[in-house]
């Protein structure tokens, strides 16, 4: 029985926190400094409601995709928004019933 050995790409992220590393830091803060600069379009009753959910969604965006492993849910979005569209995908239309008339 011949043994094979494989190679893989090992990559360490640089962690901030248990579940935090640096790059996802990164993007919330950014995040959140980009809705803290938006603040004159919203109303000042409704300001901390709007930081609280710019925040939830920061914290969404950096957790890990579940139908693109290895991606967090911002890195899918722009893959899906940069796809290439000039790629020929073919279209496939329904076929209709043909009857058949019997000269009978």
């Amino acid at each position: 029985m011949a043994i094979a050995n494989v190679t893989t790409q090992i990559e360490s992220k640089t962690k901030v926190s248990k579940h935090i590393n640096l790059s996802s830091l990164y993007f919330i803060v950014g995040y959140l400094m980009l809705a803290y600069m938006l603040r004159g379009l919203v109303y000042d009753l409704l300001f901390i409601p709007y930081m609280i959910f710019s925040g939830c969604c920061a914290i969404y965006l950096v957790l890990p995709s579940r139908y693109n492993k290895g991606r967090t849910h911002w890195e899918s979005i722009v893959v899906l928004l940069r796809a290439d569209r000039a790629v020929y995908r073919p279209y496939i239309e329904p076929e209709e019933d043909l009857e058949v008339e019997d000269d009978v």
